[in-house]
């Protein structure tokens, strides 16, 4: 079960930078290890991570879940401080 709504602006923008630097990493990792062209690389690791993507999401749900019990993350509306 989801921790929170998918729409909701901070569960997005988390999942999409998740997604953003795993892709990153997977491209860095493919070009230091088997010396591919960066075009090539970029286009393996956007392969392999949306074949992960659902992985990352039951990261970024427990994450929430976690984030949620202990009252770290405001709720929409309210603030940090």
């Amino acid at each position: 079960m989801r921790a929170r709504p998918r729409h909701l602006m901070p569960y997005a923008s988390f999942v999409a930078l998740l997604v953003l630097d795993a892709v990153a990493l997977v491209s860095l990792l493919i070009v230091q290890l088997l010396g591919a062209p960066i075009v090539v690389a970029w286009g393996a690791a956007g392969i392999l991570i949306t074949m992960a993507s659902p992985a990352l999401l039951r990261v970024a749900d427990k994450m929430f879940a976690m984030a949620r019990s202990d009252q770290t993350i405001p709720l929409p509306g309210e603030s940090f401080l």
